[in-house]
């Protein structure tokens, strides 16, 4: 007797029936929506354009706080923090949020600091975000004689009486003298920069570039590096900025800013000892090598 054969069309209809089955079920559970991703690499402070960001489709259940449906959630806004390719663009790293950008990279006890350099003062504008940097502030002897004639005493003078005939005599106790060179002993080291203007940066445009860019770049550069800031993250707890003496880097530095000068020296990625950095006094150097010269002569 001979066995019926199975049409082929049930076995069909029966995975196709199950295929249904498996994506509605996973419908279900993965319900994809699409978030605003970067399309390139884009800077911080860049505003968002069409051409900068697309739409992904990811999992519901994996669609990150703050992520946004639609390009024109974005466009024209400022982003504060730097995407890579595929980066999901937040609220959280839009200019718009109180706690985007530097905020959020600051730790507690941290604050940012602006600091005025040039192209000497600020390493030829090699500087990038995450380097560290030791500075060194200097401080010339007109500052500090300004500096002392409007300081106050700190203790009562000292007064003596003369016993002579007439009026007494009142000596008052003599102001400590400043220092007749200038000084570059006040150094901070492992301070994180945080933020390079574009403009400030060194860049070398690539071989074949117009006229017009040419240019275009070097009245940039030369404006900016002339005159510029640079963000730093500064810690508010004390350090001993000479031995013995110990002060908040916060107002040391915004107090050299404005009165003194400062020097940014570049640190080695592995970082830097404290004591690689030897401060010296000018004038001390100047008497130095007479000494020895005249020690030569003799």
């Amino acid at each position: 007797m001979e066995q019926k054969k199975r049409s082929p069309f049930l076995a069909i209809a029966l995975a196709v029936v199950i295929g249904l089955m498996v994506i509605a079920l996973l419908n279900g559970f993965i319900r994809p929506t699409q978030v605003v991703v970067a399309k390139v690499a884009v800077a911080p402070g860049t505003i968002l354009m069409a051409d900068l960001v697309e739409l992904r489709s990811i999992p519901a259940a994996a669609k990150p706080a703050g992520a946004f449906s639609k390009v024109e959630e974005v466009e024209g806004k400022m982003l504060a923090v730097g995407r890579t390719p595929g980066d999901f663009i937040l609220s959280s790293v839009l200019g718009e949020a109180s706690a985007a950008g530097i905020p959020s990279e600051l730790e507690p006890g941290h604050v940012a600091l602006a600091i005025n350099v040039n192209l000497a003062s600020g390493v030829a504008g090699v500087l990038r975000p995450g380097q560290t940097v030791t500075i060194i502030g200097m401080l010339t002897p007109d500052v500090l004689q300004d500096a002392v004639s409007v300081m106050p005493a700190p203790y009562p003078q000292d007064v003596s009486l003369t016993p002579a005939v007439g009026l007494a005599t009142a000596t008052p106790t003599p102001t400590p003298a400043p220092p007749s060179a200038p000084i570059a002993r006040l150094a901070i080291s492992g301070l994180k920069v945080l933020m390079v203007p574009q403009s400030f940066r060194y860049e070398e445009l690539p071989a074949g570039s117009s006229e017009e860019q040419l240019y275009s770049s070097a009245r940039t550069t030369m404006a900016a590096q002339g005159n510029s800031v640079i963000v730093l993250d500064v810690p508010t707890s004390l350090v001993e900025v000479v031995p013995g003496l110990r002060l908040n880097p916060v107002s040391l530095l915004a107090a050299l800013n404005q009165y003194g000068t400062l020097h940014l020296a570049l640190e080695p990625a592995a970082g830097l000892d404290a004591k690689d950095v030897v401060t010296l006094n000018l004038g001390d150097l100047y008497q130095s090598l007479n000494e020895v010269r005249g020690k030569e002569d003799r």
